[in-house]
């Protein structure tokens, strides 16, 4: 019986652990094919509606990462007849159309499996609605909204780091280093950062640095460099 509960564990939360970690862009990132079958299968077969609904987020993070679908290895685990393999095929149908009314780029092969699955499944999302094997009935809108949701926080996620700390050029370090010395400049980038001073650092930069700083913001100042430069 212990050994049938850690398979359990190991067949269905293990998957869903790594599928957190790489929705909120934590995860692998050199995250292979057999791990993403290995998700999207836990997924068509969980009790969860909220956890099913993030098949689509699943084949997002294939699309991302320039991973291709393979259909034979996705579906040959199962009888055609399968149910598991019915849930499967169910939701790769149900996420392309969501990819395709989103007008999102999908992941490779998608297109390829859909069009071989479509005579079985015909009709079979007129209500936006379709049933698991499990007896759960799935909504494409909350699929829907369970990939929103993920591509909004990547948005997110990509805006906090572009603000988290603006890049230093070479050329920006050489000029720096000319007019500065390595504690003025650490100084400089602190305050550029917005990273606190402590009281020694206030007080140092309002003393020296800003003066400094003034001066090179200065036009007049700026005027005579730009002529200066050009006579030479």
């Amino acid at each position: 019986m212990a050994n049938k509960i850690s398979e359990k564990k190991h067949g269905s939360e293990l998957p869903l652990t790594i599928l957190d970690s790489l929705l909120n862009d934590s995860g692998p990132q050199k995250i292979n094919e057999n791990q993403i079958f290995i998700i999207l299968d836990a997924l068509a077969n969980a009790d969860d509606v909220e956890v099913v609904a993030r098949f689509p987020a699943v084949l997002a993070v294939c699309a991302r990462r320039g991973l291709s679908l393979n259909s034979q290895a996705l579906f040959s685990r199962y009888w055609e007849t399968s149910p598991k393999r019915q849930n499967l095929e169910k939701l790769i149908l149900a996420s392309a159309r969501i990819f395709q009314s989103q007008q999102l780029k999908p992941p490779g092969n998608l297109e390829q499996i859909v069009t071989s699955l479509q005579s079985k499944y015909d009709n079979h999302f007129a209500k936006r609605e379709f049933q698991l094997s499990s007896g759960l009935f799935v909504s494409i809108q909350d699929m829907e909204r369970s990939l929103i949701g993920y591509l909004s926080g990547q948005l997110q996620r990509q805006d906090n780091r572009s603000k988290k700390k603006p890049p230093r050029s070479e050329i920006l370090d050489v000029y720096l280093d000319r007019l500065f010395s390595p504690k003025q400049k650490e100084l400089v980038f602190k305050k550029r950062d917005g990273i606190a001073f402590t009281k020694t650092e206030r007080e140092y930069y309002s003393r020296i640095v800003r003066k400094k700083l003034e001066a090179i913001a200065s036009e007049d100042v700026g005027k005579i460099a730009k002529t200066l430069l050009i006579r030479n």
